[in-house]
């Protein structure tokens, strides 16, 4: 049996999952956690276990799913646990999956040590995740790099998607499906045409590489995201056309949002895209092993 908690159960239920992490005292974080909640009731129904005949709990998970007709549609699963064996916490997992419609799904594994992270790590690749070390990352506007040689910017239109498509599957080394394709627009949020760009040394030059951004907020203090950025094979034995691409398009949301700031994640499997940034003055507000489900 599978069941959401009532109120009085999220303080057991987060205890709970401090003592899988093998946390010194679980119970006094748990309560403190919970003193820290505006809405107990919300959290609770978004808290699920799995029980046995006699009642009694199995694994469990917290849920933040995305309502259908929401434009984001990624799942976020968080404080995971099982009791004795992980083929509960699969079987709970693989029933919310199947209950919460979503497109990707996402479990971070904050504080999880390299012991815990090996209890579960079956769980989540026989359900078709992946396992990235993130890297969360931020730019500051207002502190932009000068310019140098831009590219040229092309914005999406409906007549250019296959045009985009083919830049995509030349930079990234495979043909993105439409499922994946789709979500990549709606990454975070609303698809905003006028932010996702190829970019050309000259107009009548064919294009070098891509950056697809989204927005939070627009205006003077706007917030993006970068959903991702590549250039062409050609272009990868240096990193010069890729820190062109990606300050072209910094300063294209710079003349409307001057001081905005960028988001991204980038996975540490790209270490020279992360260097790239980190010379443009991204900063690392944190990092973290994530297990990642992307629409194939």
């Amino acid at each position: 049996m599978i069941r959401s908690l009532a109120p009085d159960e999220l303080e057991w239920f987060i205890a709970s999952y401090y003592t899988f992490l093998g946390h010194s005292s679980p119970r006094s974080f748990a309560h403190r956690a919970v003193l820290t909640m505006r809405e107990i009731e919300a959290e609770a129904n978004k808290s699920f276990v799995l029980l046995n005949s006699t009642g009694q709990p199995l694994a469990g998970t917290h849920v933040l799913a995305p309502n259908p007709d929401d434009d984001n549609q990624n799942l976020h699963l968080s404080n995971i646990w099982f009791s004795q064996d992980a083929s509960d916490l699969s079987t709970l997992l693989t029933e919310l999956l199947r209950r919460f419609h979503h497109e990707a799904a996402y479990c971070p594994l904050y504080n999880f040590s390299e012991q815990v992270s090996k209890r579960i790590a079956p769980v989540f690749t026989d359900l078709g995740f992946k396992l990235e070390q993130s890297h969360d990352m931020e730019f500051a506007l207002a502190d932009l790099p000068p310019l140098g040689m831009p590219l040229v910017l092309e914005a999406w239109s409906h007549q250019s998607d296959l045009k985009f498509r083919e830049v995509f599957a030349q930079a990234e080394g495979f043909v993105p499906s439409e499922r994946l394709w789709a979500w990549l627009k709606r990454w975070r949020g609303k698809f905003r045409p006028d932010y996702w760009f190829i970019a050309r040394g000259t107009l009548d030059q064919e294009p070098v590489g891509y950056a697809f951004y989204g927005a939070h907020q627009t205006g003077l203090e706007g917030s993006y995201y970068l959903t991702a950025a590549g250039v062409l094979t050609k272009y990868r034995s240096s990193s010069e056309m890729l820190r062109r691409l990606v300050i072209s398009s910094m300063h294209d949301l710079a003349t409307r949002s001057p001081l905005g700031h960028i988001f991204t994640t980038v996975a540490e499997q790209d270490p020279k895209l992360i260097q790239i940034f980190e010379s443009l003055g991204f900063v690392t507000n944190q990092k973290y092993p994530v297990y990642v489900k992307k629409p194939e």
